[in-house]
């Protein structure tokens, strides 16, 4: 933050020198673009990203690993209403399984009747023996009620068995429980380890986001929050708007095929990671899922305010506690107010709600530079740029600095956290000894200074 003030005060500095020299001339005023100041990641007012519409729920179906899929009724990317089938089972083996636990169930109720039959001839006899053999009857009476027990649970077991399969065998085929596009078909039905893994994945229509990318060089150009404008590819005049909800920098693409599919160009100079970033929409009338779309910034001229912090550097207070701005405005500067938001007291910027967009151009606040009506020029003044056997402006600060073609002294710069003796920096409108020019430099003193 030092660093940026120090900056801001040596453009003004130049500046100054540079109006000083003009003997009178009125000096254009540099002025620089709000979306480098802001640090909008590389992306300039108009670009477009590729885009495409997707389906923010995605319904996944997952098959039955003990059966056999006989047929598939739909395709990747096929449209799917409500209750269209999807795939149907094998039959046959389902009504073989049936079958068999029908018969299973049939031998299960015979066996219990058996243990009836057997429990009530016990009990006849027991009645006709002496009561020295009553305890033995008894016995196997409790034992044959023991197994009848056992075999009346199994026997509710395989009934619940029996009408789970044939309620797979009346529902043999899978139908879709919502209306969307197919977006993948796993034959597997498991991961690349081995999970279990949904069979059909379907992106549910009337969901609808839209979802972008990022390269590289356009990091933090867009954030969650930011406004974006959403055009249509083959119509300039269908238009919509939303707001991105989440730039997902934790799962790059690297110029996959699926980038291809959503419409990114791929190639070897585009090689770099690529970072989703997917749009809640405000409306979804006339989209349709997997349609391709432009996006880009929404711009104050679209109906969007403006959302981003800049350095109060650049911004000037009244007494009243207003802020304001010069901006430019058709080549001439102009003192313009802007509402701000909350202030960031670690990066000493503000929040800036209205007033200005990432389009705009505004000037350091220079108080001998920066009048209304002065023109303005995006052309950085000379005396900011390195020329080769130039001079600093006299009111830049000199001190700890070395001539050109100079080298420092390792011995004589003080270590970190050390302060530079004042006593050791000539005095201000004081020269240095000649003699000590010539022995640092080398050079020969010459007619009027060192050369």
């Amino acid at each position: 933050m030092k660093l940026r003030t120090w900056l801001c005060l040596a453009l003004c500095l130049c500046l100054t020198a540079s109006l000083a020299g003009c003997g009178g001339d009125e000096t254009a005023v540099y002025v620089q673009s709000v979306a480098t100041l802001v640090g909008m990641g590389g992306i300039a007012p108009g670009d477009r990203f590729s885009g495409m519409v997707v389906s923010e729920n995605v319904t996944e179906i997952k098959k039955d690993s003990e059966k056999t899929i006989r047929e598939v009724l739909v395709k990747e990317g096929d449209d799917v209403d409500e209750g269209q089938e999807l795939f149907a089972y094998d039959t046959e083996q389902l009504q073989l399984t049936l079958d068999k636990q029908r018969l299973e169930l049939e031998q299960l109720n015979a066996t219990i009747d058996n243990y009836n039959q057997q429990i009530k001839d016990l009990e006849r006899d027991r009645d006709r023996v002496g009561s020295s053999e009553k305890l033995q009857y008894t016995i196997q009476i409790q034992t044959n009620q023991v197994d009848l027990k056992e075999a009346e649970l199994k026997v509710k077991a395989k009934q619940t068995e029996i009408q789970q399969s044939e309620t797979l065998l009346e529902n043999a085929t899978v139908v879709s429980p919502v209306k969307g596009r197919v977006q993948s078909i796993n034959e597997s039905g498991t991961d690349n380890y081995g999970n279990p893994a949904a069979y059909i994945t379907i992106q549910q229509a009337g969901s609808y986001r839209v979802k972008g990318t990022l390269g590289e060089l356009q990091r933090g150009g867009i954030m969650e929050g930011t406004r974006i404008k959403i055009t249509s590819r083959t119509d300039e005049t269908a238009t919509w708007t939303g707001t991105v909800t989440l730039v997902d920098y934790e799962n790059p693409s690297q110029g996959s095929n699926m980038d291809q599919y959503y419409g990114m160009a791929t190639d070897e100079m585009s090689a770099s990671s690529k970072y989703p970033f997917y749009v809640e929409l405000d409306s979804t009338d006339g989209l349709i899922l997997g349609q391709h779309v432009y996006l880009e910034v929404l711009t104050e001229e679209d109906g969007n305010g403006s959302d981003f912090a800049i350095s109060s550097a650049f911004l000037c207070f009244e007494e009243d506690g207003s802020a304001y701005v010069w901006a430019e405005k058709k080549g001439k500067l102009e003192k313009r107010s802007v509402t701000l938001g909350e202030y960031d007291e670690m990066l000493d910027t503000y929040e800036v709600l209205d007033g200005l967009t990432a389009e705009d151009y505004i000037a350091f606040p220079d108080e001998q530079l920066c009048r209304t009506g002065a023109p303005t020029t995006h052309e950085m003044p000379e005396e900011e740029l390195p020329v080769e056997g130039g001079e600093m402006p006299m009111e830049m600060p000199m001190e700890g600095m070395a001539e050109e073609g100079m080298e420092v002294p390792m011995d004589a710069m003080p270590e970190e956290g050390m302060d530079m003796p004042m006593d050791a920096l000539p005095e201000e409108g004081m020269e240095a000894p000649l003699e000590e020019t010539t022995a640092q430099t080398g050079a020969a003193p010459t007619e009027g200074g060192v050369e």
